[in-house]
């Protein structure tokens, strides 16, 4: 079974170019998703012209019509538990499943209860079936559904926070160090669904929407939150087969796990404007002086350079990955990327899993495998993430 997952995305609704296969660097990337033998997305946005905005900072919502347009693109199956899903209430979830089966794509993460919103969708590809289950840990107060209320699936993370007041006088203005886990009630739940799901199918695919984006994590307790590695593990050593993680906006390590693949965050793959966010909200004016944090640390790179993942699964052997590098433009929309782009990509994210498993190899042509012995030693990670408080790493 041949999967092609990308990141976050976000449509108009809008009449685009048709889908052409890319050419050279600039051109669309769009055609990336008609390989493969199935599409996967994260749904960054409800579908709906109607409902009353949530109080949060960032409201975000598409029309219906982009349902079609996802259909258009090649998408068959996105998850929907996410941090906006609820952004204009369960009326506007209900909209968006109503406009996806009308397209014909399909989608796991809401439902009227509990129960649905966490039951996984079933996708046969040949003669085999793949599990797919949608969860989120980035979770607004009242989105995660309940035995009684409509909602997202959800596996919930508990928090503290840690500081040194005698570091705090020698260096003030050091953020705390947080500490997280995986809500357990939560855990043990996703545990029993993908057990049952792995008796019944030959895949299981589970999406996670959690993690910190980049321009909001200290790099002293990055890239990973403290919760993120145990629980990814737990859910494969449960028999998921792929975890595909998203909501950071930008690219994170990929691991092996024993025969599991993790893909802590894919990034995003295409933003188009919407309500509540539009292109410029990314792009730092001339005449701003100085610019918002998030703002300059968004045009470092990392919103802008992604990959699309080709992955390979028969839900008994280990993955076969390869990374395909594309580069979100001014409108961040996704095109092939400038040589220079594709090496930094390719660069980072092999530096980024190496730091979380020595052993993992990334070629030029994108190919990510596990050896046996490490091809060279980068730091000190061996498997596990450095969760020391930030004075302990001085």
């Amino acid at each position: 079974m041949d999967l092609t997952v990308v990141g976050d995305v976000v449509v108009s609704g809008l009449p685009r170019r048709p889908v052409v296969e890319p050419a050279g660097p600039g051109e669309s990337a769009f055609g990336l998703l008609k390989t493969g033998d199935l599409t996967i997305g994260n749904l960054e946005v409800p579908l709906t012209e109607a409902g009353v905005p949530a109080e949060k900072l960032v409201v975000m919502r598409a029309p219906t019509s982009g349902a079609a347009e996802l259909a258009e693109l090649g998408f068959d199956l996105v998850s929907l538990a996410m941090n906006h899903a609820l952004d204009f209430g369960a009326d506007g979830m209900r909209d968006t499943v109503r406009a996806l089966d009308a397209a014909g794509v399909l989608h796991a993460g809401f439902g009227e209860s509990a129960a649905e919103a966490t039951r996984p969708r079933v996708v046969t590809v040949g003669e085999s079936k793949l599990a797919f289950f949608s969860f989120c840990s980035a979770l607004p107060l009242g989105y995660n559904a309940t035995a009684d209320r409509a909602g997202i699936g959800a596996i919930r993370v508990r928090q503290s926070f840690e500081f040194d007041s005698t570091f705090l006088d020698e260096t003030p203005g050091t953020p705390p160090f947080v500490h997280s886990s995986a809500h357990e009630p939560d855990v043990r739940a996703a545990e029993a669904l993908i057990r049952e799901a792995k008796k019944h199918n030959d895949v299981v695919a589970v999406a996670l929407h959690w993690g910190v984006p980049f321009c909001y994590l200290p790099d002293v307790q990055g890239p990973l939150a403290q919760y993120q590695q145990p629980l990814a593990r737990r859910l494969i050593d449960a028999g998921a087969d792929l975890i595909i993680g998203s909501h950071p906006h930008c690219l994170h390590p990929v691991e092996f796990y024993k025969n599991g693949l993790i893909l802590y965050s894919t990034g995003n793959f295409v933003f188009d404007w919407c309500d509540g966010w539009s292109p410029e909200s990314m792009t730092v004016r001339e005449d701003a002086h100085p610019a918002p944090p998030y703002q300059s640390a968004l045009l470092k790179g990392p919103w802008f350079e992604s990959a699309v993942f080709h992955v390979s699964l028969d839900g008994r052997g280990r993955p076969q990955l390869r990374v395909e590098p594309i580069e979100l433009d001014a409108d961040s929309q996704p095109i092939m990327p400038r040589p220079e782009v594709a090496r930094s990509v390719l660069d980072r994210f092999a530096q980024a899993s190496r730091e979380l498993d020595p052993f993992v190899t990334v070629d030029a042509d994108g190919s990510v495998r596990r050896e046996e012995t490490p091809p060279e030693l980068h730091g000190a990670g061996h498997g596990a993430i450095d969760a020391r408080r930030p004075s302990e790493r001085l």
